[in-house]
């Protein structure tokens, strides 16, 4: 390894699942860059002494997985605006000698709904988020930063739901309780599962789409599997879909330019590669 290489990584406790090392080690090898990406874990009773000795090492930067995301924003010496709407990092790198803490899941989440529809229809839609965990908390105020009109979130919790409606504080987020959830699925609705249901090993999403139709957008952020039942049932009922795989994607990209200076390559089929690492894991 040469001097000029640059190194980043990925943080967690367990890691060995990220899929971070092969999206980031794919950019490099087709932007010919001589850089490394590495997984490291880190136990959470050590992970702020951890965080603030990368000032001290060669390490450009590292993202930040579960269970670690508030440990890395109470490390930091400098939170930038996205990581603080958050109160958690899922990134962290250094400049002129200061760790900075930043949360690339706002752009992440919205770049691929941008893609898909364009604000302005995005905007047209009543917007359903179903989840009240830091998922959730990304998906409102990445709507919100667009000046989205009209959210509703839901949760099972209604104690949770509520604290976070009253935490936002904004006038366009109302709370729906989870019992009439489906009252919110009668006009052209974006539908977002910012909660774990549906993934591998968890229970399904209780959500009935038939009254949903080709102007409605399912958004699931979940990716294992690829196409959850949720996603399913969206294209049956004819709407428009969205994959986790789609975020991790979008998040993973803004770090990478932090860490290398670089823009990773949009032609580049990293979503192919992903999905057959994920095949060889289920």
């Amino acid at each position: 390894m040469s001097k000029q290489a640059l190194i980043a990584g990925v943080c967690g406790y367990p890691v060995h699942h990220s899929l971070s090392p092969l999206l980031h080690s794919s950019w490099l090898k087709a932007l010919k860059i001589e850089g490394f990406y590495y997984s490291y874990e880190v136990r959470p009773d050590d992970a702020i002494r951890a965080f603030r000795s990368l000032k001290k090492t060669n390490i450009n930067g590292v993202n930040i997985t579960l269970p670690l995301k508030k440990h890395a924003f109470l490390a930091s010496d400098i939170q930038t605006h996205q990581a603080k709407m958050l109160g958690v990092a899922n990134c962290l790198y250094v400049r002129d000698g200061q760790l900075t803490a930043h949360n690339t899941d706002l752009e992440g989440f919205l770049d691929p709904l941008i893609n898909k529809l364009g604000v302005d229809e995005i905007l047209q839609k009543p917007a359903l988020i179903i989840g009240t965990g830091g998922v959730a908390r990304a998906a409102i105020w990445a709507l919100l930063s667009i000046n989205h009109p009209e959210i509703y979130v839901t949760g099972r919790s209604n104690d949770k739901l509520l604290s976070l409606v009253r935490e936002i504080d904004k006038k366009s987020l109302k709370p729906v309780n989870w019992k009439k959830r489906k009252d919110n699925l009668q006009n052209p609705t974006l539908i977002i599962n910012a909660t774990s249901a549906g993934m591998v090993g968890k229970p399904r999403l209780d959500l009935d789409l038939s009254c949903c139709s080709n102007k409605s957008l399912v958004y699931d952020l979940v990716y294992t599997p690829i196409e959850t039942e949720l996603l399913k049932n969206a294209k049956a009922q004819g709407c428009k879909v969205l994959g986790g795989l789609d975020m991790l994607i979008a998040q993973a990209r803004p770090s990478f330019e932090l860490f290398y200076n670089q823009e990773p390559p949009r032609n580049l089929n990293v979503r192919k590669k992903l999905i057959k690492a994920l095949d060889g894991r289920l």
